[in-house]
């Protein structure tokens, strides 16, 4: 069997933000003992990457020390934040972080704001000016919905001219982009520092999962786990069944209950139309048809333009002010 490629590790489900379009928000941390050994199991298990999620993961105190346990175990690691206290956290954080995303919905201040429920557009560009400081590359993930797809221009210009990789990320689940708006989004495709993963493209058009020809394979691809330490059947945001760690994550795996779901992933009544990104990116490896080479060129795409060093000198505040103003 082809081990997950994922282990999505959700380490809290608190938020300091209050997004218009995400509802985690609850006072529920993952103890650090329980991380430790999942981490080792999933490496047991031969899983590459892991994704530490939330709610807002830098409110966990113990990041950083997870991190290091899974750059010790040989993972590749991904962090999520909306910037709001990583200036405090970037030195603790530092060279911990292999895929390191920095929200940012807007270059206009107050729809950045008014979006993330928080005063905190000026926090982000600190912080992308502290994490490219301490040698960094952080990717800027621009989630696109019809309110924002406006900024869309100035967004590209603001990562280009720090050499940052700018993600374009559809909102999934609430006020989803008609396919006018995902044709603006692919004009930028061949752009540099700019990632446009057609694939999910293509499965939206195509209306979403198809339970009765399911593109979904994330009971193959993901392991995800839940901070009150449990495995989460099939995935986190349409959960039918949650099973308690008490071992291996491997010996879970045999299970009645993840037998049935690996069985019947994507062709659950809950699946019919699902579009959620951060399960269809590696479920698209499991299978090799349009939407494999899609993501895969996606992702060379992205490989390349990493190599390329950041902006060092320049002010992101300043630069987005201007990017801002010529739009």
């Amino acid at each position: 069997m082809i081990p997950p490629l994922l282990l999505h590790y959700y380490i809290t489900l608190r938020c300091n933000c209050q997004c218009t379009f995400c509802d985690i928000q609850k006072p529920v941390d993952a103890d650090y003992s329980d991380i430790v050994q999942n981490l080792r199991h999933g490496r047991d298990m031969h899983i590459p990457f892991v994704d530490f999620t939330g709610g807002e993961p830098l409110l966990h105190p113990q990041l950083p020390d997870m991190l290091e346990q899974a750059q010790h175990l040989g993972y590749r690691t991904s962090v999520t934040t909306n910037a709001l206290l990583y200036p405090e956290r970037a030195e603790e954080l530092k060279g911990l972080i292999n895929f390191f995303h920095i929200s940012l919905d807007s270059l206009d201040p107050a729809q950045h704001n008014s979006i993330r429920g928080r005063p905190v557009y000026d926090r982000v560009m600190q912080s992308l000016d502290t994490a490219v400081r301490l040698g960094e590359q952080p990717d800027i993930l621009y989630t696109v919905t019809p309110q924002t797809i406006g900024q869309l221009d100035a967004m590209v210009r603001f990562a280009q001219q720090l050499r940052l990789v700018l993600i374009l990320n559809p909102v999934f689940t609430r006020s989803k982009l008609e396919p006018e708006h995902l044709a603006k989004l692919e004009r930028y495709a061949a752009s540099p520092f700019i990632y446009v993963n057609k694939a999910f493209h293509h499965l939206r058009r195509n209306g979403g999962n198809q339970i009765q020809s399911p593109r979904c394979r994330v009971m193959d691809a993901a392991v995800v786990i839940s901070p009150d330490n449990k495995l989460l059947l099939p995935c986190f945001h349409y959960a039918q069944t949650a099973l308690p760690i008490t071992g291996p994550l491997a010996a879970l795996r045999q299970q009645p209950e993840w037998k049935y779901y690996q069985k019947n992933q994507g062709r659950l009544s809950v699946c019919q139309g699902c579009d959620l990104n951060c399960y269809f990116d590696p479920s698209f490896h499991y299978q090799f048809d349009i939407f494999f080479l899609e993501s895969i060129v996606a992702k060379m795409r992205y490989t390349y333009h990493k190599r390329k060093p950041p902006v060092k000198t320049a002010s992101a505040l300043l630069i987005a002010e201007h990017c801002r103003k010529k739009a």
